[in-house]
């Protein structure tokens, strides 16, 4: 016993990072740093930095847990998940941080070769380097790709070799990842893994998934299930749960076959809004009567267009459509508080599901649909001698680039209102309901 509790009482003198062999590393200080930049001060995946929705393809690899890490003063934690991991990093101060990894241990990255997600192991912090190296952290969201939403997949074979579909907005997203047109899979609209986070249908929580580990986990919002599903392969729905639809439909689906359904009408021709269309700014306008009066109204597309029920035969001349292209300041202000509105933009795709409401006091009320988050700015208008109207804007970190521009009223209508900054367009389309 003596002899025992000599050694017990040895070992319990020993920092524990030395029972580890953890080792200071820098490579884990420049890992955090860019995996911070993934997710919001809350720990929810940040949606448009994660176009894939799956660690490995947006960030290049994902460790195999448990990860033994240790802080600046020596004392050292087990990381059992990513949301672990996310945990601790979102808390880290300039005073206490990661600073050590514990060597070996292994984690998943995609080989092309193999076309799967396969598991090596890392040594020792120069092969950690390397495998750092391997990735451009700067540039990975360089691509310049629109938010038209056209689904492709690509099959991928997991760890466990299940195949599964991992859909990307459209091809220039995939390709970015470097997949090219023959890698696409046919069967897109079989993509059980669709967190919903389109403009198509609407998850009503709470709902419930197995993840591709077994684990059953009941989630009560959109941000928890592509929190959930982040660093999942694939996942299966415990049946049944209610959707709601773009026209407020509440839909139930009791089985898996309903379900796939519901996800190729989200894939099919004739989807994304209720009709289908993209996001592409092409104005067109169309000509109509209402009450004896002759209107001029300008949508985003043609597509749209063609969606409230106008054909090619309707369309006009936006530039001599006879119709209120300028309106006062005063027309103005009392056009943007009368009700909500859509902002439409190719240049800022963060504007993407989200709704502004001005009031007169010169705040501006930005609600993302997709997460209900609010977020607050201020919008001022002012005139010049010609009648020109100009708007500007002082808005939060996630859309601020819009501030820096100039914007001139182009025109005002029904229901719509375009901005235009040099090249830039920016149009709102009210949205009384």
């Amino acid at each position: 016993m003596l002899i025992a509790l000599s050694f017990t009482s040895c070992t319990n003198d020993e920092p524990v990072i030395a029972e580890q062999n953890i080792e200071e590393s820098a490579a884990i200080k420049t890992l955090l740093a860019q995996l911070r930049t993934r997710f919001d001060n809350e720990g929810n995946v940040i949606a448009n930095k994660n176009i894939a929705g799956n660690i490995v393809f947006d960030f290049g690899f994902d460790f195999v847990y448990p990860l033994n890490l240790s802080y600046n003063n020596g004392t050292s934690v087990t990381v059992n998940s990513l949301d672990n991991l996310v945990d601790i990093m979102i808390n880290s101060t300039n005073n206490l941080f990661i600073a050590g990894i514990e060597f070996p241990f292994n984690v998943e990255v995609y080989s092309d070769t193999e076309n799967a997600i396969v598991v090596t192991t890392i040594n020792n912090e120069n092969e950690f380097l390397v495998l750092l190296q391997s990735f451009d952290f700067g540039n990975d969201f360089s691509c310049e790709c629109t938010e038209e939403y056209n689904p492709v997949c690509v099959e991928i074979k997991a760890p466990d070799g299940e195949s599964f579909l991992m859909t990307y907005p459209n091809a220039c997203h995939a390709e970015c990842d470097g997949f090219i047109e023959a890698d696409f899979a046919e069967d897109c609209g079989g993509d059980y893994n669709w967190t919903g986070r389109e403009v198509c249908f609407t998850y009503n929580f709470p709902l419930t998934i197995i993840t591709d580990e077994g684990a059953t986990i009941t989630l009560n919002s959109q941000e928890e299930l592509i929190n959930a599903v982040y660093n999942s392969y694939y996942y299966d729905f415990v049946y049944s749960f209610d959707v709601t639809l773009a026209d407020g439909t509440v839909l139930s689906i009791g089985n898996e076959e309903a379900f796939l359904e519901l996800l190729e009408s989200c894939y099919g021709d004739d989807v994304i809004d209720d009709c289908g269309c993209n996001f592409e700014f092409t104005p067109v306008c169309v000509q109509y009567k209402e009450d004896g009066d002759v209107i001029v109204q300008v949508f985003p597309n043609a597509c749209t267009a063609e969606c409230e029920g106008f054909t090619v035969a309707d369309f006009v001349d936006c530039e001599n459509d006879n119709s209120p292209t300028a309106c006062s300041e005063e027309d103005i202000i009392n056009m943007l508080t009368e009700c909500q509105w859509t902002p439409i933009s190719n240049t800022f795709p963060d504007l993407q599901g989200k709704i502004f409401e001005f009031d007169t006091d010169g705040s501006v009320t930005i609600t993302d649909l997709g997460t209900s988050e609010t977020f607050t700015g201020t919008f001022d208008t002012s005139s010049n001698l010609s009648g020109e109207v100009y708007i500007f804007f002082n808005l939060p970190d996630s859309i601020e680039d819009i501030g820096s521009l100039d914007w001139t009223v182009v025109y005002c209508g029904e229901g719509v209102i375009d901005l235009q900054s040099e090249n830039t367009i920016l149009t709102f389309i009210r949205n009384c309901d």
